[in-house]
């Protein structure tokens, strides 16, 4: 039986192979965006990085599990990334994922109601073949905004200026009403600003003041950057590996999501070989802990491959897999021992690890001091298992500070008397009562301790029939004679 094909379904025929072709090549990038929440997986090495300047950054993303490659083990760096790949990327980076199927089932339910509240209007959005839900969310929230959505080429190449617009108003970099004559005042000073920043670069004279904003605001936070030549190209296209340093730099601003505990900062204090593994005992301000390392691990230092073997002593970051294996490292800044320390005693007042990592201390003369925590600084003594963690208000300390910062804390084991003072004579202060193996009766040079009121307001002395609470060291426990006093309470 012989079939005559009629000219409508060669042509039906021939838009449904393109739309297949389409889809299918679609489909294959879609698998190396970022996957947040993708399964732990062995580390990824790609065949076509090796040589390559982003490499760093790449695998950087590919621990993280941010980034895949493609079936043939290839990065394929610098291949052009185009629009809707770069919308879907950041807010997948951002964290909207959710927010974004939640969008789509909202407008999926009302997609009959004409005139709905919720959900992003048809003529607002334009359409795509795949990613609906991330332009929608991105038009919403105005990430995104479209001259003609009817006519945005969601297909083609990305350029540096676009890009530059999306991450400013999706990091929230600049105002929402930039432009606007009803934008309040600061939003004004804001823009201005915006256009002297973006001054430094040569080529930006033909952009609307608005797109030089955003230029200059993406510049100021570190997110992108320009050229050797002072420019800033904004219409020249981006690359996969160039996408790739911009979102490595997010990640270190913070805007990317990371799972906790994947991505850990602090130094290297050894490596340590076994018969079948290597371990980095690995220091932080929240403690020391021992982490495996994974056997194609990926060490760099100035985003240049180095081996592990050289990472002692060095600041670092460290990327653990699934198995919480580490997996990937960036040498940072090599530890200095050689640095003259001044020793403060004192008591914790408080300890914020965050951001800033800061120590709050009240010295000997009832002093608050704020000091910066040495990204290398440690602590040691009594039950210092979770590093700075292990400090409490109120906790005796030493503490050595070097330029500013703290380099080291040492808990004080301290012990307590408690009594009413029945003489001070010759820089010894006694106590009423026997001394005893567990108490003493009297305390030495007791005028170099710290001599504060039950509210811990500095006193000037104490005097016989105060009732005070003694806070001492005791070097040789069981003798007498050698206590250290270190603080004096009156508590009557």
């Amino acid at each position: 039986m012989i079939i005559k094909r009629t000219r409508k379904n060669s042509l039906s025929f021939l838009i449904f192979f393109i739309f297949f072709f389409v889809v299918s090549a679609v489909w294959v990038w879609c698998r190396c965006l970022p996957a947040l929440a993708a399964k732990a997986q062995d580390v990824v090495s790609f065949s076509d990085l090796p040589e390559h300047w982003a490499r760093s950054h790449v695998t950087r993303l590919a621990a993280l599990e941010m980034v895949k490659g493609y079936p043939d083990h290839t990065f394929k760096p610098d291949q052009l990334v185009n629009r809707l790949e770069t919308v879907v990327l950041i807010v997948r980076s951002g964290g909207f994922a959710a927010e974004a199927e939640k969008l789509a089932a909202n407008n999926n339910k009302k997609k009959n109601s004409a005139n709905s509240a919720s959900g992003v209007e048809t003529k607002q959005t334009p359409k795509v073949p795949w990613g609906q839900s991330y332009i929608d969310l991105a038009v919403e929230k105005g990430f995104l905004a479209p001259d003609d959505p009817e006519d945005y080429d969601y297909a083609g190449p990305v350029t540096r200026l676009e890009v530059a617009e999306l991450l400013a108003r999706a990091m929230c970099l600049v105002p929402s009403l930039i432009g606007n004559e009803s934008a309040p005042a600061e939003n004004n000073i804001l823009a201005e600003d915006g256009l002297s920043s973006a001054g430094a670069f040569s080529d930006l004279d033909t952009l609307e003041p608005e797109e030089q904003v955003y230029v200059a605001a993406v510049v100021n936070a570190n997110v992108m950057s320009g050229y050797p030549d002072g420019t800033f190209r904004p219409q020249d296209t981006l690359t996969r590996a160039e996408i790739a340093v911009i979102l490595s730099r997010l990640v270190d601003r913070g805007w990317v999501k990371i799972p906790d505990g994947r991505r850990l900062a602090g130094w290297i204090a050894g490596i340590e070989k076994n018969k079948d593994r290597r371990d980095i005992l690995f220091n932080s301000l929240s403690g020391a802990q021992k982490l495996q390392v994974a056997d194609n691990v990926q060490c760099f230092l100035a985003e240049e491959e180095e081996s592990l073997e050289q990472a002692a002593g060095f600041r670092c970051e460290v990327i653990l897999d699934g198995r919480r294996q580490v997996s990937w490292v960036n040498l940072l800044e090599l530890k200095d021992d050689a640095v003259e320390t001044e020793k403060i005693r004192g008591t914790v007042k408080m300890v914020a690890l965050g951001e800033d990592n800061l120590m709050v201390l009240c010295d000997m003369n009832v002093k608050d001091l704020i000091l910066p925590l040495a990204w290398d600084a440690v602590v040691s003594g009594g039950k210092a298992s979770k590093g700075f963690g292990s400090l409490k208000q109120g906790d005796f300390v030493d503490v050595l500070v070097s330029q500013g910062q703290v380099r080291k804390v040492t808990l004080l084991d301290v012990k307590t008397a408690s009594g009413e003072v029945k003489r001070i004579e010759d820089g010894r202060m006694y106590l009423k009562g026997s001394s005893s193996g567990k108490k003493p009766a009297w305390f030495n040079h007791y005028d170099y301790a710290r001599i504060v009121d039950k509210d811990g307001i500095r006193q000037d002395s104490v005097a016989a029939g105060d009732k005070v609470k003694v806070t001492y060291l005791d070097p040789l426990p069981g003798e007498i004679d050698d206590e250290v006093v270190v603080e004096i309470k009156v508590t009557k």
